[in-house]
């Protein structure tokens, strides 16, 4: 009994001490931020914190900065198990705002449930597309979005990051213009974003709209299969880890 505790309590130790456990905080209120995204030094993939905020650094993974939409990117210099947030406060004139009516209807783009085309491992992928606005209205908004999505084994509902940049001169402006997390139920099915109770404005110039994905444990499964290598070697019940995998087009 005492030879099996020891070798139990080794392991286990090992493990704590491969990983360190941080969290992210909103300096004004102290709540978690949820998938906030932590670029890390001298690796090709980023990662997600999950719903409360908290992710595990392996040994060898150095954050670099923290990024979270509505916050100011924070540079890191030293590990720290907790890391706080600052909010971006812009000052803007008080201006009356009145919520559009949805007269007529347009659409733009077109999707297909066949349409499956992106994947996302451990690598950093956004996807965004330019979606011009060819309407002949003065003020137009955006009322719903809606994405081929496919998701598989994980943990719970799968979720990413619906971004949205501004058209400059043909190019995505370097800060989003906004970010929603979407959630994708599992299986294959079209995801609607439903935005009548906050519409998006829709300019002359059109938007930049696509995918961030989010890279944590909630969105990630893994799986045993073997691999047949080119040169004819073989790699029996290798574990492979993917995060969600989804959608080529998008219509709004």
């Amino acid at each position: 009994m005492i030879k099996i505790f020891t070798t139990t309590f080794l392991i286990l130790s090992i493990t704590l001490f491969s990983q360190n456990r941080i969290k992210i905080l909103d300096s004004e209120n102290q709540k978690p931020i949820a998938y906030a995204k932590l670029i890390l030094k001298n690796k090709d993939y980023y990662k997600n914190t999950e719903e409360n905020g908290e992710t595990m650094l392996e040994k060898d993974e150095e954050i670099s900065e923290i990024q979270s939409f509505g916050f100011e990117n924070l540079h890191v210099e030293k590990f720290q198990q907790i890391y706080l947030l600052k909010p971006k406060f812009s000052e803007i004139e008080t201006v009356e705002i009145s919520k559009p009516k949805f007269q007529k209807k347009f659409t733009v783009g077109s999707i297909k449930k066949s349409n499956m085309g992106f994947a996302a491992l451990s690598k950093s992928w956004v996807v965004v597309d330019l979606f011009k606005n060819n309407i002949p209205e003065e003020k137009v908004y955006i009322k719903k979005i809606k994405i081929p999505t496919q998701v598989d084994k994980t943990l719970k509902e799968a979720t990413f990051n619906l971004v949205f940049y501004e058209n400059i001169n043909g190019k995505p402006s370097s800060e989003k213009r906004k970010n929603i997390i979407v959630t994708c139920k599992s299986g294959k099915n079209i995801t609607e974003v439903d935005l009548t109770k906050s519409p998006i404005s829709f300019p002359k110039e059109g938007l930049f709209i696509g995918f961030e994905w989010i890279l944590n444990e909630q969105n990630k499964y893994s799986y045993t299969t073997d691999i047949h290598h080119l040169d004819g070697t073989k790699e029996e019940k290798c574990t492979t880890n993917w995060n969600i995998s989804f959608f080529q087009r998008l219509r709004i």
